[in-house]
């Protein structure tokens, strides 16, 4: 039966099902933007009369928005119902992506960028909460393999502008009319999100198992990994272009390799995921990514640009398995605003590490973004065995 009780709505697999749909719709969109700002950046960049640094400030801007509007995310999902906040905070991307479009100086471009991630952080948390809830890995592996998929296409879509005619404005608006689009299409899934049952392992999980500090520690992890993601995605372009040497249509190639390696990973992952422990692959996926950044950096017989691919495939996994294990490691009643929580807080790595990359490069050049991914890689695997060793003592003790 579909609709809706006095109590609320009544579920639905078939509007749930329009839900996860909508869900991947959205995502893809989302992923647009991601590969769209790093290569567009040398055009903005000259044309706005800034200097590479600046790149950072840029993010910061969209940090504090999607910061405070992930965070607040769960208390609005409480209240009002993942549909409705997934609705309107897409209204708010698309002014965000507009105000981009028609930006006549830097700080106009500020102010549309900080309007684009407050609706960015309302959507990417709201979702991310919902579907680790309610989904299987499979959903999650897919959900996160279509933002890829609007990664790979980010580049290819912008590098058709500027490439040419240098036009960095012209991506902004494809992807707002597209945005658009979906949010005609949200209209009508509200109540798919809001009548979902929990997940058997979810519902079955331990309350709060791991505690106030794997919480904390969850929150830093998501916080570097997500500087990584940004800083080899957005840097890579000029990275190649400026310190390698790269003519800008392969340099945009190689970049669309990265998010076509991420991408091709989270489809895997969504096919084949729930074959192997999320911790295995966890382990196994940094390592890899420890060995090919390493291969990215050293650049031997000058091929280390290839690497770029298979460094997005070994990140492909990390961040959905992570939001997935999030409510078995801290319980249902807890998952969705911890959620809210690593998304908002993983802005600051979104932030701090792109933004080390541009202040020393305006002093070292671009080529310190491999030394640096570098760094932050081998701190990640840190943080995540750190993190299994504390919930292997925790078990021990129960």
């Amino acid at each position: 039966m579909d609709g809706q009780s006095s109590e609320g709505p009544v579920f639905s697999r078939k509007l749930m099902r329009r839900a996860v749909l909508v869900s991947f719709a959205v995502y893809f969109a989302l992923g647009l933007p991601d590969g769209v700002f790093g290569t567009v950046w040398p055009t903005l960049r000259n044309e706005l009369g800034r200097t590479d640094s600046s790149f950072g400030w840029l993010l910061a801007c969209m940090a504090v928005g999607y910061t405070i509007c992930s965070v607040g995310s769960a208390k609005l999902s409480e209240r009002f119902g993942t549909g409705l906040v997934v609705r309107n905070a897409s209204f708010v991307v698309v002014a965000g992506l507009l105000g981009v479009a028609v930006a006549s100086n830097w700080w106009a471009l500020m102010f549309g960028v900080l309007i684009m991630g407050a609706g960015w952080g309302l959507c990417d948390a709201s979702i991310n909460a919902w579907m680790a809830l309610t989904q299987q890995p499979r959903q999650m592996g897919l959900l996160h393999g279509v933002y890829g998929v609007g990664a790979v296409l980010g580049p290819l879509l912008a590098t058709v502008f500027v490439a040419g005619s240098n036009n960095w404005r012209g991506p902004f608006v494809v992807v707002g009319v597209l945005v658009l689009g979906l949010v005609v299409v949200l209209w009508g899934t509200k109540d798919g999100f809001d009548s979902a049952p929990l997940t058997g392992e979810v519902a079955s999980a331990r309350a709060n198992i791991g505690g106030t500090k794997i919480l904390t520690l969850l929150i830093v992890w998501f916080s570097v990994y997500v500087g990584i993601e940004v800083t080899v995605g957005q840097w890579s372009y000029t990275f190649l272009t400026e310190s390698r040497g790269l003519d800008e249509v392969l340099a945009g190639a190689l970049v669309s390799a990265f998010w076509g390696g991420l991408t091709v990973g989270r489809f895997l992952l969504a096919a084949i995921g729930d074959r192997f422990s999320p911790e295995r692959v966890m382990a196994l996926a940094i390592g890899s990514a420890v060995i090919e950044v390493a291969f990215l950096w050293v650049d031997l017989a000058s091929v280390g640009a290839f690497a770029l691919p298979f460094i997005g495939f070994s990140l492909a996994a990390m961040f959905p398995l992570v939001i997935g294990r999030t409510a078995v490691y801290l319980g249902s009643e807890l998952a969705a605003r911890a959620v809210g929580y690593q998304v908002g807080a993983s802005s600051v790595g979104f932030v701090l590490l792109p933004y080390l990359v541009g202040a020393l490069a305006d002093h070292l050049g671009t080529g310190v973004m491999a030394p640096v991914t570098f760094a932050a890689i081998c701190v990640l695997g840190v943080l995540w065995a750190w993190i299994q060793s504390y919930l292997l003592r925790v078990n021990q003790n129960r």
